[in-house]
């Protein structure tokens, strides 16, 4: 499909919305700001043009330009405004960093996401989710996002950090208190949004003594690993010993390793993003199960016949097809990434308008994934479309859940396998429905990650299994 551009009455800029009209006219923006982006792509084509408090805001919604936008513009770009000042709390990780720093923290850390590597996480990601639901009492309705986003968790804490308790705690106090700790990270990210947010932090008020709290939580915990894995450098199987021997590959760096600063930057950076975005998937995901019993049948189907009774291994993860296709279709409904930005650092052009130095540039995943030149009926939900045959007649970046480009997420594979099998577990295990009363209709939250505003309600049922 070809780019179409409607220009604007001022000839520098394509056609876009007032952002200030709407604000006050009660359209989508007054929604949400994901919905806001959706109908700018519908109503004023591939390339679009406003301004926020000044600020020249450019959108990208057809997949030849987030293609460049990725690959051939990517020297341009500084990583957006929020990322940047992120740093105040995530540090200097793969998220935030710029190149040529960024380069090379990608190929220290490259070697704990191989394949094999991940493989290995296959057991982990099994046991945790058995364990969760057997904690679930048929019949119940359950807050599903809740637990995903503690199961999301455990998995974290235990291929990161091989850890299933914290400070001598149990397994269950320990994960709280990570769980504390990551909400107040999380509770902070917001704030990036705003001027002064470095100000903002050393304010003596709750918010921020509770983030403070939990990042002095976590460093502690971190630079404790840290030190104790340098004191035994066995491989204990986890990220954190292979970001520790990680060697970078390029003579000038002369094989040089991580600091123990930047290994907190980086394992701060995967307990944040590699818990919350996974979480938000499979929420939507069961979500979506629920409201289709077809599908979610065929899935439970699809689980038994391939798993019986036992736990997924690494080896079963090709036999699943329908749980990968319906955890696909879940991040292209509802991407908990749904909008990648960046900013102007050189200007430079987009077909032919030039992109002034400090625009933001923005390619947002919730526009193009419901585009119906490339998805037809994109609001249904329809696994199918992500059979290898459906998936090979589509541009490359009409579906970009991870990104793409040096910057594609780099534990892209664990979140494929990990969405499989915690789906293929819990429906041949369960049954789920939409809980009636429960505040239903899902409603969303796009922040710096997608995510259900008020929960995902759903009622549990146990599935009989054959003797």
């Amino acid at each position: 499909m070809p780019v179409q551009i409607q220009p604007s009455r001022d000839s520098r800029y394509p056609a876009g919305p007032s952002f200030a009209r709407e604000l006050l006219s009660g359209g989508p923006l007054r929604r949400n700001s994901a919905e806001f982006m959706l109908q700018t792509a519908r109503r004023f084509g591939d390339l679009n043009h406003y301004t926020v408090l000044g600020r020249h805001v450019y959108q990208l919604n057809h997949p030849d330009l987030i293609a460049d936008f990725f690959l051939k513009d990517a020297p341009n770009h500084h990583r957006n405004l929020v990322m940047q000042r992120s740093r105040d709390v995530l540090g200097t990780g793969l998220l935030t960093s710029e190149e040529p720093f960024h380069m090379r923290q990608r190929r220290l850390a490259q070697p704990a996401f191989l394949r094999q590597r991940i493989a290995g996480y296959a057991e982990v990601i099994s046991g945790k989710t058995v364990e969760m639901a057997e904690r679930w009492t048929s019949g119940a309705v359950r807050d599903v996002h809740a637990d995903m986003l503690e199961l999301a968790l455990r998995i974290v804490g235990k291929t990161l950090f091989d850890l299933d308790s914290l400070h001598g705690a149990g397994e269950a106090d320990g994960v709280r208190a990570m769980a504390s700790a990551v909400d107040s990270f999380m509770s902070f990210l917001p704030l990036a949004f705003v001027p002064f947010s470095q100000q903002i932090q050393r304010m003596p008020i709750p918010a921020m003594r509770r983030l403070r709290a939990g990042r002095e939580y976590l460093d502690r915990l971190i630079y404790r690993m840290i030190a104790e894995r340098r004191a035994d450098p066995t491989d204990r199987g986890d990220l954190l010993s292979m970001l520790l021997s990680a060697t970078d590959p390029e003579p000038e760096s002369a094989g040089g390793r991580m600091t123990d600063r930047q290994l907190r930057d980086e394992c701060v950076t995967i307990v944040l993003a590699g818990h919350e975005t996974t979480a938000n998937a499979l929420s939507f995901a069961l979500y979506l199960l629920a409201e289709h019993p077809e599908t979610q049948e065929q899935l439970a189907a699809e689980a038994a016949g391939a798993l019986g009774t036992r736990p997924p291994s690494a080896a079963d993860y090709p036999r699943l097809p329908l749980a990968t296709q319906v955890f696909a279709e879940a991040m292209r409904l509802f991407p908990p990434v749904w909008v990648t930005g960046r900013e102007c650092a050189t200007p430079y052009q987009v077909a032919g308008y030039e992109i002034p130095r400090g625009a933001a540039i923005l390619a947002p995943q919730f526009a193009v994934h419901r585009d119906p030149r490339f998805f037809a009926e994109p609001e249904q939900f329809n696994p199918g479309r992500f059979t290898e045959v459906e998936k090979a007649a589509r541009p490359r970046y009409s579906y970009f859940p991870f990104a793409g480009g040096s910057r594609q997420c780099i534990a892209e594979g664990l979140a494929w396998m990990e969405g499989t099998f915690v789906l293929a577990v819990l429906a041949r295990d369960w049954q789920l429905a939409p809980a009636a009363g429960a505040g239903l209709g899902l409603k969303l939250r796009p922040a710096v990650s997608l995510r259900p505003a008020k929960g995902v309600w759903l009622r549990v049922e146990r599935r009989c299994r054959e003797p």
